[in-house]
């Protein structure tokens, strides 16, 4: 073949040599990626267009137009006009399906567009960068989920570009280039942007959601929605969403901060802007991690909170804000937080920054009477205190969601049927705005026995008030009985007989904590408990309670310095064959109402005496249980036992006393308080059996009652007790 070749004339030769040259620069250029403008690409020829080019700017224009006549997508016909743009979507990852984004210039873009067609995959033919041009006449622009979209008219909608139509409409030009995103801050972002590649220079995923996937968790339906927020100085929150069909849906979202590039979007309401990337590759969180702040989000309030409770009691109960309604937005502040673990999955939200009415100046220009008032927000989410910490401004759009009384409060939720549920994790931050400004929250200051109705999800503070004797060296809610919740006797040092339950949840990191043996101070959200049964507060951390006066408000007690113990019993029942109260010297007088009394029941075989005020209709039920007289005259060293089991426990409301001048009505004896540790039973169930004493009660002479003295109420105090195994013993 050498000889071959020498034996050619030179000119054959030089012909050969040239055309070898420019077949290696066909190749070369060919395995080269050259976005050069100058630099064709020789598998495409460029289209001849045979009509009018004209910007996105103007197709968007028309259909402004179109919108201000009423009409929702203008159709192009006989225009011989076609739009031209730069790719700038990708459906080789999955998180595109049957659209292409394009935007009106490859650097510097100020508008863009959505091309719906029925073809998948696409990025084959329109890479990112690619020019193309779409022939206009026969298609129609409109709104696709809030943005603006070229595809084929029906109607008043828009349908996909079918397959068959495919080369008819879109034209690929020669030209690819590399496509420079426009770098904006959140602040910074508006209508103009949408459909455009933009980057944000700072930003990272919301602490809460660090963990997750881009939408491969079980929650995740259609589209993975993820948090970002802005580390730039004029904050502010957006929207990522995945495509639960992308081929990295399951990948872990990065941790850091840094830049991230996408097209600018919106939620399928087309109410909020959302971004989509193309890969992961377009999310370079690799820096440390910042503090977040956050946009003014723009809005007004429309509503106040007593519209909304008003409009509840018109209808009746359960209220459903529909879609097509006015809006309805009110504003209010965040009271609760979930970082220590005592409030789960809800917001608690006043209308107030203090103790007093709230001041509102609705979007009419409108400033009604504001009164005092809270809601609960129930959603699926947690760590919410990142987004929504104490004091943070919210706005929560009522439209899609309901509001009715359950446990006995307000709540806010998302509809089913005629109840309300959770707001879904990916729709929360479609109804619920956080605002810019957080504001020091000040509790009112009121009373134990003052609170009402409207002080419910309010930030409360009771003043001089301390645990329950007989729960001092318990712990927050970390006890056997304790279930969901632990509750503690709060009673008042100002007020006699007033208390309330602190509530705290099993499941809050301070449980194992003892709780504070002092008095004083306690903020919190004043509230009702799961099965509106009574009334109890719920502190965010200890950090609400200042219990500095070391000084107990205790009852005197009986305080018996003689000795005692040992001796044999000069008293005792076991309510074994027991008849009457009256037949066997006892007494059972309630002082306050009717309906609750102490009786004789039995469970195995065994009896003993029971009382509680739960389902009695009773505001108060104080009742006595007063023994037949005892004489101490005869004996020493006396002492007093008898076995308590405690049930429902919401709070100790059984005492113990001794009288020596006791004639038939208690409220007109003398009686001295026993130092007796009523023991604490279950919130939800049975307790069990537990020994009282014994008590050293040596000091008393002649003769003696004890009187088992119940402070329940139907509202508030519906402990059951059963008192069974009563003995005086002495020496």
């Amino acid at each position: 073949m050498i000889k071959q070749y020498k034996n050619k004339k030179m000119k054959t030769l030089k012909i050969n040599q040239i055309l070898l040259l420019i077949i290696g620069l066909v190749v070369f250029n060919g395995c080269v990626e050259d976005d050069d403008f100058d630099t064709p690409n020789t598998n495409i020829v460029e289209p001849v267009i045979d009509g009018t080019i004209i910007e996105i700017e103007a197709v968007k224009a028309l259909l402004e137009q179109q919108q201000a006549a009423g009409e929702s997508i203008f159709e192009f016909e006989e225009t011989n006009s076609y739009v031209q743009g730069y790719v700038v979507s990708n459906d080789e990852g999955g998180n595109f399906f049957e659209e292409i984004v394009i935007q009106n210039n490859f650097q510097n873009a100020s508008a863009g567009l959505k091309v719906l067609i029925n073809v998948s995959p696409l990025f084959g033919r329109y890479e990112v960068g690619r020019k193309i041009y779409v022939k206009l006449d026969g298609l129609a622009v409109g709104l696709s989920n809030g943005v603006v979209a070229i595809g084929e008219p029906q109607g008043s909608d828009l349908e996909k570009i079918s397959s068959a139509q495919e080369d008819d409409f879109i034209l690929r030009s020669a030209e690819i280039q590399t496509i420079v995103p426009n770098v904006r801050t959140l602040a910074q972002i508006s209508d103009d942007d949408v459909n455009t590649l933009v980057q944000l220079s700072s930003a990272q995923i919301t602490q809460s959601q660090l963990g997750l996937s881009y939408a491969g968790e079980s929650t995740d339906e259609f589209d993975g929605d993820r948090i970002l927020e802005s580390c730039d100085a004029d904050g502010g929150f957006i929207l990522m969403q995945t495509s639960t069909f992308a081929d990295f849906k399951a990948l872990t979202l990065p941790s850091g901060a840094g830049s991230i590039t996408a097209v600018l979007s919106k939620d399928f309401f087309g109410e909020q802007f959302t971004i989509n990337i193309n890969t992961p590759e377009d999310v370079n969180f690799v820096g440390d991690r910042c503090e977040p702040s956050l946009l003014n989000p723009n809005i007004q309030p429309t509503l106040t909170f007593s519209n909304v409770v008003s409009r509840w009691e018109q209808e009746g109960g359960y209220v459903e804000f529909g879609l097509d309604e006015a809006p309805a937005i009110i504003e209010g502040y965040v009271i609760s937080s979930d970082e220590s673990g005592n409030f789960f999955e809800e917001l608690i939200i006043q209308n107030s920054t203090d103790g007093n009415d709230a001041q509102v100046t609705l979007e009419d220009g409108d400033m009604p009477p504001n009164p005092r008032l809270g809601f609960r927000v129930s959603l699926d989410r947690q760590d919410l205190y990142q987004t929504f910490p104490f004091g943070r401004k919210v706005y929560i759009r009522l439209n899609g969601l309901a509001v009715d009384v359950e446990n006995g409060t307000f709540n806010i939720g998302f509809p089913n049927v005629s109840e309300i549920v959770q707001i879904p994790d990916g729709l929360v931050d479609e109804f619920i705005i956080p605002g810019e400004v957080i504001e020091d929250i000040s509790p009112r200051m009121i009373s134990i026995l003052g609170v009402t109705e409207s002080d419910e999800n309010t930030w409360l503070q009771f003043s001089d008030v301390q645990i329950n004797r007989n729960l001092l060296g318990l712990t927050y809610s970390a006890e056997p009985a304790d279930n969901f919740d632990g509750l503690r006797t709060l009673e008042s040092c100002l007020e006699e007989t007033a208390s309330i339950e602190l509530q705290t949840s099993t499941f809050a990191d301070f449980k194992a904590l003892p709780v504070p043996q002092n008095r004083g101070d306690i903020q919190g959200v004043f509230t009702r408990d799961f099965g509106d049964d009574f009334n109890v507060i719920i502190i965010n951390s200890p950090d609400d309670i200042d219990f500095n006066n070391t000084d107990r408000c205790d009852p005197d007690f009986l305080d018996c310095t003689d000795p005692s113990g040992g001796g044999s019993a000069i008293f005792e029942e076991d309510f074994e064959g027991f008849g009457t109260y009256a037949s066997e010297g006892w007494d059972n007088i309630n002082i306050s109402g009717t309906d609750t009394d102490w009786f004789i029941s039995s469970f195995s075989g065994n009896f003993y005496s029971r009382i509680s005020a739960f389902n009695s209709g009773n505001a108060e039920a104080n009742v006595w249980l007063v023994t037949p007289a005892i004489n101490m005259d005869g004996t020493t060293g006396e002492e007093l036992s008898f076995d308590v089991q405690a049930s429902f426990d919401n709070g100790t409301n059984l005492s113990v006393w001794v009288s020596t001048d006791y004639a038939g009505d208690p409220t007109t004896a003398t009686w001295t308080l026993l130092d007796a540790a009523i023991p604490v039973g279950p919130a939800s169930t049975f307790g069990n059996f537990e020994t009282v004493g014994p008590i050293n009660v040596s000091c008393v002479d002649g003769d003696m009652v004890v009187g088992f003295f119940y402070e329940g109420s139907d509202s508030s105090a519906t402990t059951r007790y059963h008192v069974d195994n009563v003995v005086v013993t002495g020496n």
